[in-house]
């Protein structure tokens, strides 16, 4: 990513936020591997609610405003205060504990409804976990991750 798509993602959800009458603000940080979004601001607790479902909605339409013109996709993370550290402690510790479950009562375990990135990291989580096997199932926004017994 060029300093040239931080400037065109950042413009663009600046925009989106400005339309919304949101008091936020998005910055792009500079990292080894490329940049990430960081948004912040008087109304986080919006962009954050219901599993920040409008963080991950700004992440998707920014991600396909750089990608339209590229051959390739692009992944570009957004965040805000740290929440997508945070929420992957949250899931690999909700992997663990349903992983225990399973391995003692002997059934499956499903979660709610999640994002395939959450998903990923429950299945990276337990992918070295001894007794269980994961597995998603269902279509879109109904997709869960289960747990079995291996």
């Amino acid at each position: 990513m060029t300093q040239e798509d931080a400037k065109i993602i950042v413009d663009f959800t600046n925009q989106i936020l400005a339309e919304s009458h949101l008091q936020l603000t998005a910055t792009a940080e500079t990292h080894e591997d490329g940049f990430s979004v960081q948004v912040r601001g008087a109304d986080v607790s919006v962009l954050l609610a219901h599993n920040a479902e409008v963080l991950d909605a700004l992440e998707y339409l920014g991600n396909r405003v750089l990608s339209k013109n590229k051959e390739e996709e692009t992944h570009i993370v957004f965040d805000s205060g740290n929440y997508r550290a945070r929420r992957q402690k949250e899931l690999q510790l909700m992997a663990e504990k349903a992983a225990e479950k399973v391995r003692l009562t002997k059934t499956p375990f499903a979660f709610d409804p999640m994002s395939s990135n959450e998903r990923k990291i429950i299945h990276l989580a337990l992918s070295s976990y001894s007794g269980v096997t994961t597995e998603s199932r269902g279509n879109g926004e109904n997709r869960k991750l289960i747990v079995f017994p291996a």
